[in-house]
């Protein structure tokens, strides 16, 4: 994945930057996706999640 510098700075900064909305099948519409930091394992996409508009790691999901 290519990072602007922007996004990278946002990603030290705040552990997330935007990338863009996207949709998956079965969506009724388009939401937008970040590139998470995961102190654990890395870099990986996702879209908030619930009211509190959080991230979930699926590394970290599937060791629990």
């Amino acid at each position: 994945m290519k990072l602007s510098t922007w996004q990278k700075l946002k990603l030290k900064m705040l552990g997330h930057a935007y990338i863009g909305h996207r949709q998956k099948p079965g969506w009724s519409g388009p939401l937008p996706f970040y590139v998470v930091k995961c102190d654990e394992h890395g870099l990986y996409e996702d879209y908030p999640h619930g009211h509190r508009q959080y991230f979930s790691c699926p590394e970290c999901w599937k060791e629990q």
